[in-house]
């Protein structure tokens, strides 16, 4: 194996490794966020949801996250029949446009819903029987009612800590309720939709410091543990296209940007293989020279891959005034004008046909135009040269 062949195959092992170490960082980095902030699954601080995630897994329940539309929906492919716990940790849901919340709807059956905290636009396209979210202050303790009709709330018995409740219509049935006699209304703390959709009202209540206040996480457990999967979806619309304006590079799907960062790197690794260098680098002497006769044919070249027959029709009548100039004696500062007359004076041309021959034409050459008229330049500067020729001794 010779040398050259030894030095390729390891730059290939090289460009190989980095390659995957990039897919491998990248695949990293697309995948959603388990750790950070509210409910967060791996959060083990008081706002993060690290209790319930291990009492989950203990009774073999796995939780999977998701961010984008993407990601729910392939997790729900894979597992149709998965509880969903929406927390809009991102406040997305309050900007997004209706048909991404529609789709989101249509998405989720209603019966998989578990929602952690309402927002107002939750309450409009994914919530029946919820009028509105109310602000509790903070409620200490609160016992379930004797008609409770949930019987998980039943099980719970009490809860405490509460700062957030729904308002319900008939439709639904709540427990652990507060009543405002200003308004007339009972915020309630837990609530079941007439479709099966559950309500946390204040998202807290499944985080570390809420999950041990009393019978809350008899309430998680019973509320989430009906599936053997429960994906908790903490949307980030970022990373999925919308169907209101034009697409950024951001808001592609996640398969779409992962084939962009391999392109690039694909691409990388070709430029690099066709810009190696492949023997020592070879020295000239400087100033380089380069003889007119390649710098006039390129030049020519240039002009006719571009077409530009005007251009060089406009730089050979500049050229033929100047010879003309020189062989007439004129000087090399005489105007187009004089050089024109004096050469019409001199072989008895009229000067209206000179002047046309050296004008611009105002159309588009042909390349047998071209090829014509710059032979008649030639000829114009043949008849002065041969009328200006001095005689050789022989010819005397």
């Amino acid at each position: 194996m010779t040398t050259r062949r030894k030095n390729m195959g390891l730059i290939l092992l090289v460009v190989l490794v980095v390659a995957t170490w990039l897919a491998v960082m990248i695949w990293i980095a697309l995948q959603p966020h388990r750790d950070d902030g509210k409910l967060g699954l791996d959060d083990e601080t008081p706002s993060g949801a690290a209790a319930i995630t291990d009492v989950l897994e203990d009774h073999g329940i796995e939780v999977r996250p998701a961010q984008s539309m993407t990601q729910l929906e392939s997790e729900l492919n894979r597992r149709p029949n998965a509880t969903v716990v929406i927390h809009d940790k991102y406040s997305a849901m309050q900007t997004a446009s209706y048909e991404r919340l529609e789709d989101l709807a249509a998405l989720i059956p209603a019966d998989q819903r578990v929602f952690a905290g309402v927002s107002d636009r939750q309450q409009q396209y994914l919530l029946d029987g919820v009028e509105a979210s109310q602000s509790l202050g903070f409620e200490e303790f609160l016992e379930v009612e004797p008609d409770c009709q949930i019987a998980a709330a039943r099980e719970a018995g009490n809860i405490s800590g509460l700062r957030q409740g729904v308002v319900l219509d008939d439709s639904a049935h709540g427990c652990f309720g507060v009543h405002d006699a200003a308004t007339n209304d009972t915020a309630y703390a837990f609530a079941q939709t007439a479709d099966g959709s559950i309500i946390f009202a204040d998202w807290q209540m499944l985080s570390n410091s809420g999950l041990y206040e009393n019978g809350t996480a008899t309430l998680a457990t019973w509320s989430l543990g009906q599936t053997d999967t429960v994906i908790w979806f903490q949307p980030d619309f970022q990373f999925d296209p919308d169907t209101d304006g034009q697409l950024s590079p951001v808001q592609l799907p996640d398969w779409v940007r992962m084939g962009l960062l391999w392109a690039v790197i694909v691409t990388g690794i070709w430029l690099l293989y066709r810009g190696r260098r492949t023997g020592p680098v070879i020295a000239e002497p400087l100033p380089a020279e380069v003889p007119a006769a390649e710098t006039t044919v390129g030049r020519g070249r240039m002009y006719a891959k571009a077409k530009h027959s005007d251009h060089a029709l406009a730089t050979l009548q500049q050229a033929s005034l100047a010879r003309l100039a020189r062989l007439l004696q004129l000087g090399p500062r005489s105007s187009a004008d004089a050089v024109l007359a004096e050469t019409a004076r001199q072989l008895g041309i009229p000067l209206r046909e000179l002047q046309a021959l050296y004008t611009r034409p105002a159309y588009r050459l042909t390349n047998q135009q071209f090829v014509a008229w710059s032979n008649q330049l030639q000829d114009l500067e043949s008849q002065v040269r041969q009328r200006y020729s001095v005689p050789t001794k022989e010819s005397s």
